[in-house]
């Protein structure tokens, strides 16, 4: 895509929400949020609705984040994911 934002789905190879947790907090420059449509790069983890005791790691909905791409140079942001696959 260029000269535009999207949307996408990504499933995290991750043991247990913990790490979802730390991944999705680690970032630095696409932040948490709860709606789109702003210019920024933004992301929802999909277990922030889902209680501690019904986190299934073998479930891929419940690894699931949402992440919505913003105008943002892809560089600067592939760098912020990349470290923050690190601290999963």
């Amino acid at each position: 895509m260029r000269g535009a934002g999207g949307l996408l789905t990504l499933t995290l190879a991750a043991n247990d929400k913990a790490g979802i947790v730390r991944f999705s907090e680690a970032l630095k420059h696409i932040l948490m949020a709860v709606s789109w449509g702003g210019h920024e790069s933004l992301i929802i983890p999909k277990c922030a609705g889902i209680a501690d005791g019904d986190f299934d790691k073998n479930n891929p909905e419940h690894r699931m984040v949402r992440l919505y791409v913003g105008l943002e140079d892809p560089d600067y942001l592939l760098e912020d994911i990349y470290q923050a696959f690190d601290k999963m």
